[in-house]
């Protein structure tokens, strides 16, 4: 049984991608960002204008859902955060702390634009917002120099002063091809960062964006990210890499779902049963999607469909996707996610509550 839902809609106003700007949960209280701007119908995106940055709370697990836009929470228009605009983290993050929110910003999303990136935080689930704040010293050593940061929101705590966020960059130029996924850790509670490795190999005419991680043991990590050819060098997919030596070193798993032209990038959830769940948009056939894994995604299950009641009208390219996911203590999943229907034909943001 799935049950679909509207996270937040408004007529003349255009939302999306939920993947890109983060996902938390404490029980059945959730917290998802997401991008909204003016509908124009055109080719591609149909957002025009400033691109604004918003959230949506739901209380309930997902059923009801209030957005907002907090003061102080990541200024709207591709605002580039450059040197001095950047304060100093005078006091420690508590990483542990289950009030913490972190949300990351840099270049190649919608609605911010800065190669070197940095963060705003959230001392109490997402109400009020300090920010932005620099990465530190990430630029120091050799492995983020000369590269252009392509992050988004995703981390792990590993202690109340350490956490690691998995990354993407890409080199100097003016396309996406050679972006690499890769791994960054702060040790002193955000004050200052470093590169730990990458996961992806160089690859001069691939683009890969858009990792999500779970952690299985101290030292062990799954990681799927989204992986594009831009000038269709090859098939684009969503693939696992695995990380035995606590992000050190990764070694390749296996492929989700293999998707041409488009695609879209993957939600990864460890369950509390033991299995993983990879959750995405296709935008062939206008569907969200979902596999399971029993072996730690070694392999798939066949696809689940979670949707497919995608209204695609006034002759415009499919957009939809970019899940975001988290699981309820009553087993369910949540994936929040942008779509079109009949009643809302209007890009929203829509979650599907589901029992895997």
């Amino acid at each position: 049984m799935f049950e679909h839902v509207v996270v937040s809609s408004k007529p003349g106003r255009y939302h999306g991608w939920p993947a890109n700007n983060g996902i938390w949960s404490w029980e059945n209280d959730i917290l998802v960002g997401f991008t909204q701007g003016s509908y124009v119908q055109q080719k591609g995106h149909s957002i025009d204008g400033i691109q604004e940055n918003h959230l949506a709370r739901s209380v309930d697990g997902g059923h009801t859902w209030r957005a907002y836009r907090p003061e102080g929470y990541l200024t709207d228009g591709n605002q580039k955060y450059r040197g001095g605009d950047k304060q100093p983290l005078e006091t420690p993050l508590n990483f542990l702390d289950s009030q913490l929110v972190v949300k990351v910003f840099s270049q190649g999303y919608h609605g911010t634009d800065d190669p070197i990136g940095g963060f705003f935080f959230s001392p109490d689930r997402g109400d009020t917002w300090k920010g932005p704040h620099a990465f530190t010293g990430l630029y120091d050593g050799e492995g983020l120099q000369n590269r252009i940061l392509s992050a988004r929101t995703a981390y792990l705590p590993q202690s109340e002063s350490e956490c690691l966020f998995f990354i993407s960059a890409k080199p100097p130029v003016d396309n996406e091809n050679g972006n690499r996924v890769g791994c960054m850790v702060t040790r002193d509670g955000g004050r200052s960062f470093e590169f730990v490795s990458w996961v992806t190999p160089e690859d001069a005419k691939a683009v890969a964006i858009m990792p999500q991680a779970v952690q299985r043991s101290k030292d062990t990590f799954v990681l799927a990210y989204r992986k594009i050819f831009k000038n269709h060098d090859g098939d684009a997919a969503i693939e696992i890499y695995r990380s035995e030596d606590r992000c050190r070193s990764w070694q390749f798993s296996s492929t989700v779902e293999t998707t041409e032209p488009h695609s879209n990038p993957p939600a990864l959830v460890a369950m509390a049963d033991g299995r993983l769940c990879c959750a995405y948009g296709d935008r062939n056939t206008h569907r969200i999607k979902a596999r399971l894994s029993e072996d730690e995604g070694a392999t798939w299950s066949p696809e689940i469909v979670l949707r497919d009641d995608y209204y695609k009208c006034h002759d415009r390219d499919t957009d939809l996707g970019y899940v975001s996911m988290v699981e309820r203590p009553d087993g369910r999943l949540v994936a929040v996610y942008y779509w079109a229907t009949k009643e809302h034909d209007e890009q929203h943001i829509a979650a599907t509550i589901w029992q895997p």
